[in-house]
């Protein structure tokens, strides 16, 4: 296996284990508010401006386009688990809060424009110009 096939793998691995580990730390997040007040939209915020720039760091790192999946992957898996409930009845996203349901809907949206948006600017570069009307 050639260097760069293993700085691949190896970026794909550690693009993938942030994924797991954003998608764990803005779990936590979400119960976060003021004393006695409103809750505050750190996790929200962290999913808006995070999962785009992993899944641009993961295809950066591997070269391939398919690679932003992986930490999305991750995520998902983890926020998944998050709203799930154990058998001893604990839950992180619980239904009574706002930042955590709408992170639950915003995250993997906002990993889909990571992986949308560049893929749609790099066509819109190799297109033919267009030709004038008359």
């Amino acid at each position: 296996m050639n260097a760069g096939r293993l700085l691949a793998v190896a970026g794909a691995i550690v693009a993938t284990g942030l994924g797991a580990v954003l998608g764990l730390f803005e779990a936590f997040l979400t119960p976060l508010r003021l004393p006695h007040s409103t809750y505050l939209p750190v996790a929200l915020l962290l999913a808006i401006i995070g999962n785009p720039a992993l899944s641009w760091f993961a295809a950066e790192v591997t070269g391939k386009r398919f690679a932003a999946i992986l930490p999305a992957g991750a995520w998902c898996a983890v926020w998944f688990i998050a709203a799930t409930k154990t058998r001893e009845g604990d839950l992180i996203i619980t239904g009574n809060n706002w930042v955590g349901l709408v992170t639950l809907l915003a995250g993997p949206i906002a990993f889909a424009l990571g992986i949308f948006l560049p893929v749609m600017l790099e066509q819109r570069r190799t297109l033919p110009p267009k030709p004038p009307t008359v």
